[in-house]
């Protein structure tokens, strides 16, 4: 896969910013105490108990819709200075190294890596990606606001949008499809 194609020098210093506080926030969820690693584990366990009874493609096409929706909206939500893209980064990172540690506890590192890597691989950069677009765009209006930006928003949302067309939507389906093998092989 070549990466240099999966996004452009508009968003390099925002997918920097956003990786390093994914990475943090990953961390930090690998440390956090018991308690809040079984509140955060029984949320994702009931989240995860909406897609239970659902026959493969129904799974599959649930996976997707919910990903899609939720980087449409850390894109659109960027325009309000940013701050949505951040916590939903921070708040993805902390979440997995939550799941990661239980699952290291339950069945051992290299298990948990096996559980994890699907996501670090296909939905974790499409997710990254689409936050640095909103992020991008949040940086946009605060610069067109103190009137150091020219460009129209509206110019700057199309542009995100057709690189959120051309990589993200694509990975968030070899995401989604991964997710559903798992998801059915582990019933």
């Amino acid at each position: 896969m070549n990466l240099a194609g999966m996004f452009d020098r508009t968003i390099k210093p925002y997918l920097l910013i956003l990786t390093l506080i994914f990475s943090a926030s990953f961390l930090a969820g690998t440390v956090a105490p018991p308690a809040i690693r079984q509140q955060m584990t029984g949320v994702f366990q009931a989240v995860v108990g909406n897609y239970r009874g659902l026959a493969g493609g129904m799974l599959f096409f649930n996976i997707l819709v919910q990903n899609v929706m939720a980087t449409i909206f850390v894109i659109i939500s960027g325009v309000i200075v940013g701050i949505i893209p951040t916590f939903a980064i921070s708040s993805n990172g902390f979440g997995l190294g939550v799941l990661y540690r239980q699952a290291v506890e339950v069945s051992g590192t290299s298990k948990a890596v096996l559980e994890v890597l699907p996501y670090g691989v296909f939905e974790v950069p499409a997710l990254l990606i689409a936050a640095s677009y909103g992020l991008w765009l949040g940086v946009t209006v605060v610069r067109r606001m103190r009137g150091k930006e020219s460009t129209l928003l509206g110019f700057n949302i199309e542009h995100a949008f057709r690189r959120y067309f051309a990589v993200v939507f694509p990975l968030l389906v070899v995401a989604a499809a991964i997710e559903t093998t798992l998801i059915l092989w582990m019933r």
